[in-house]
This record gives C-alpha cells, sequence and structure tokens, in this order.
C-alpha cells in the first residue's frame, strides 16, 4: 500500500487551508461591504460626478476663488436663512490662520498648495464660527466663463486696477463704471492691487459675484448645466444641483439687493 510522503500531506494541507481561507474572505466580501478607506472618502468631487450624489437643500455655500498657483485668493460664504426671508454674504480674509486636516497652521490661502482642498470648508466653519454646507472652488477660467455666460457683468471700480497675473501681459479695469467680459472681470475678482486695503479688495469680489449669480437665467435645470460645463475648472463638495437650487432661490427672492455684508475675522 502506498503512503503519502509527509511533506506532500503537509503540503496538501496548507493548499486547503489556503482556499478555505480564501473562500471565507470572498463571502465575506460579497456579504458585507467593508468601507473604503479614508484616502478614498476623503477627496471633494469635481461638480461633473458629485451629480450622483442625493441633492438636498444648502443654505450656507461658501465660495472660493483658486489662482494659478493654487492659491486661494478669496473667500465668500453666501448665508442663507432657513425659512429663505433673509441672506448676508460673510467675506473671510484669506490670511487668517487655520489647521486644515494634515497640515499645521497656514493661512486659508495656502491651504489648498498640498493639492487638496479637502476639509478646508469644514476648518473655516469650524475655527470661525461660520456655518458652512459645503463648497466650491472656481478657478479663473471658471469664473471667467461664468462672466461670459451671463453677457459680461457691469462693475464700478473706484481705481485703475490691474486685472492680470504676474508675468501675463498687463491688463486694467480703469476708474467708472464698465461691462467686463470674462477675463477682465475674473481679474478684477481675483488680483489683489498691493496699493489697496483687504476691504477694498473684497467689495471688487462681490461687485462680480453679485453680478454673476444674481444674473444667471433660466430654472435650476438650467444653472445646473451651466456649472456642471465647468468641468474640472470648479470643484465641490455637494452636489450642483443644490448649488444650482440655492442661486436660483437666491434670484428669484431678489435677495442679492438687500443682502448684508460682514467680514471675519473683522477689524
Amino acid at each position: 500500500m502506498n503512503r503519502i510522503p509527509s511533506f506532500l500531506k503537509w503540503l496538501i494541507s496548507s493548499i486547503l487551508a489556503i482556499a478555505i481561507l480564501t473562500g471565507v474572505f470572498v463571502v465575506r466580501g460579497d456579504g458585507q461591504a467593508a468601507p473604503l478607506p479614508v484616502e478614498l472618502t476623503a477627496t471633494p468631487s469635481p461638480i461633473p460626478s458629485s451629480t450622483a450624489q442625493p441633492a438636498g437643500d444648502i443654505n450656507n455655500l461658501m465660495i472660493a476663488l483658486i489662482d494659478s498657483e493654487q492659491k486661494i485668493v478669496s473667500v465668500t460664504v453666501l448665508r442663507q436663512s432657513e425659512d429663505g426671508t433673509k441672506f448676508g454674504i460673510v467675506n473671510v480674509d484669506p490670511a487668517t490662520l487655520i489647521v486644515p486636516p494634515g497640515q499645521g497652521f497656514v493661512p486659508i490661502s495656502d491651504a489648498g498648495l498640498q493639492g487638496s482642498f479637502d476639509g478646508i470648508d469644514q476648518t473655516i466653519s469650524g475655527a470661525l464660527g461660520i456655518p458652512i454646507d459645503g463648497s466650491m472652488y472656481l478657478r479663473r477660467l471658471a469664473l471667467a466663463g461664468l462672466v461670459d455666460g451671463v453677457g459680461g457683468v457691469t462693475i464700478n471700480s473706484e481705481n485703475l486696477y490691474r486685472v492680470n497675473e504676474a508675468g501675463e501681459p498687463a491688463d486694467y479695469v480703469r476708474f467708472g463704471s464698465a461691462l467686463l467680459p470674462g477675463g477682465p472681470a475674473a481679474g478684477y475678482a481675483m488680483v489683489k492691487s498691493k496699493f489697496e486695503t483687504t476691504d477694498q479688495f473684497m467689495s471688487r469680489t462681490n461687485q462680480v459675484l453679485r453680478a454673476v449669480f444674481e444674473n444667471q437665467q433660466g430654472d435650476q435645470a438650467r444653472v445646473h448645466e451651466v456649472l456642471s460645463a465647468l468641468g474640472s475648472l470648479a470643484q465641490s463638495n455637494v452636489p450642483t444641483d443644490s448649488i444650482a437650487r440655492l442661486i436660483v432661490e437666491l434670484r428669484a427672492a431678489n435677495q442679492w439687493s438687500s443682502a448684508s455684508i460682514s467680514r471675519v475675522p473683522s477689524n
């Protein structure tokens, strides 16, 4: 009678054990969905992919403007009351120090230099006590596209301002009232002069943002389409439909004209 050598018995036993363990793993993987790792769930989605999430009402939207060096040059929070009867604009100084996830103390302006804006809105919310339901990060070309989409914006400039970033051909917005196309309007909202105060710069940004969102045409579906067309030039961590709904509600209630404007930190 042939006998199975001991080393073959060991090999067969090992193979069976691996097979059993593998089978248990597969059954468990098929039957119980394990939580995704943090690194897979922490990054905000671009606006187009965020539409897969269920849309809900938001009342407090942070809009951050991002320059070509990934710096946050402007932070504005649109705040609508729960009953929809009041509206406020809160300007946040980008020089304010915060502690974003995985970083030490940095000014808001530098919080995205590591390549991600994840968690910045909630860090600002916690540090300054401002409710923020979600955020939208617009690059200069995205803002320019929104401006061109409404046929340009009319601004009232209190001075002569250079509206191009360093290294670009010089372009200026002059003193007085003017109808600006996308490129100059985006620069007017995003390029701060070293000769102006932070409050003066915030006022310029507010002019452009108000003109862009107050003049968005069409219903919620149309505004959703406009925002989605921005692609990777705009990112959001809430569904695009929720942002579109807020924009339409503010316009329909004519709330931009009566908005209260404040700044944090106040100084």
